[in-house]
């Protein structure tokens, strides 16, 4: 059985490429704490001596902050053993599963997981395009997306319920530039997948003006896609959603067990909607 132990949050060194913390979840872990409810899971680091630190972080950002943000010195964490993380392949694996495991990631973030997996796979079992830019700014290997998502286990879909539509979704998404990504990163627009596709489908430059809309310090701001690309092209601001849209958008961010249970607590109205189409 693993044991974790106690180190100093002065030694932990936390990678500068890692994804912006969200300070209402950082929030929520400090309160959590301070009430004393409930067990903190161990953060993981491996032994690093560089630079003044003695580790390196693998995951656990957010209650590493929090901790910290509490003034205390010390975190429970478990340590690895540098044999089994001991290429930056394995560390960012480590970091994705419990990324998308343990935490409800947003459509942005968990998107940008599935990505880095999906590179991650590539490289391992060298199925990767040659020459494909690291950046993902194009996408043009739909074929390739589709046979790891078809490759993808089914283990894997049923822990981290992810469907092979999820994948395709996710990897489109996640070709937004890593400056914009992190722009958008805690606006409401990271959370959904419709606005997120739709930006995807913009041009570079039109993304980088879109989120500087999005992301303006203004009562009127745009606060979606549509209503920036609006703003942009000058065109009406769109009708408000209708009520059937706004179901149709957050069904699309459920899990696959999820909409299973929606399908049967209205089976009925499908089946009506399906005895109109025969």
């Amino acid at each position: 059985m693993t044991t974790s132990t106690k180190i100093k949050i002065a030694e932990i060194r936390v990678p500068a490429n890692r994804r912006r913390l969200d300070p209402a979840w950082v929030a929520t872990i400090m309160a959590d704490i301070h009430s004393g409810n409930g067990h903190m899971v161990p953060i993981e680091v491996v032994p690093e001596k560089t630079e003044g630190y003695e580790y390196r972080l693998i995951f656990g950002g957010h209650r590493l902050a929090a901790v910290a943000g509490l003034g205390l010195d010390e975190i429970e964490a478990f340590v690895k053993d540098p044999k089994h993380v001991a290429t930056e392949t394995q560390i960012r694996k480590r970091e994705i599963a419990e990324n998308l495991i343990r935490r409800q990631l947003s459509v942005l973030d968990r998107a940008k997981d599935i990505a880095d997996w999906r590179d991650i796979y590539d490289a391992e079992h060298g199925t990767g395009k040659t020459g494909r830019k690291k950046s993902r700014e194009i996408v043009e290997d739909d074929e390739l997306s589709a046979k790891f998502a078809l490759n993808f286990s089914e283990a894997a879909q049923a822990v981290l319920g992810i469907s092979r539509r999820s994948v395709f979704h996710a990897l489109k998404i996640a070709t937004i530039p890593e400056p914009i990504r992190q722009d958008i990163s805690l606006h409401a627009v990271a959370n959904s997948q419709t606005d997120l596709l739709q930006l995807a489908a913009e041009t570079p430059e039109r993304q980088v003006a879109i989120a500087r809309l999005l992301t303006m310090a203004a009562a009127d701001a745009p606060q979606t896609v549509s209503e920036a690309i609006a703003v942009i092209d000058r065109t009406s601001k769109p009708a408000t959603a209708q009520k059937w849209e706004k179901v149709a958008s957050e069904f699309s961010k459920l899990k696959e067990s999820e909409q299973d249970r929606f399908f049967t607590l209205h089976e009925g109205a499908i089946q009506r909607w399906l005895k109109g189409r025969a």
